[in-house]
């Protein structure tokens, strides 16, 4: 969400307490592409639609059809 490219050097950079940082940071301050997603939600011109497969737990059951592991 900061726009920075992920790269070997951003990712050196990166600790918890950074990471933790830009969290508590983006808190106060939201992206711009999280204010517009959440403005057309709310404003109910875009719905966000549903993933295929999001639904972990069935995911997760059809793999074990008879219910044993």
């Amino acid at each position: 969400m900061s726009g920075e490219p992920w790269t070997d050097a951003l990712e050196g950079e990166l600790t918890f307490p950074r990471i933790s940082a830009r969290y508590n940071y983006w808190q106060e301050n939201p992206p711009a592409s999280i204010l517009l997603w959440a403005l057309a939600v709310g404003l109910g011109v875009w719905r966000p639609s549903r993933r295929a497969g999001a639904d972990a737990r069935s995911t997760l059951r059809s793999l074990f059809p008879t219910g044993r592991i």
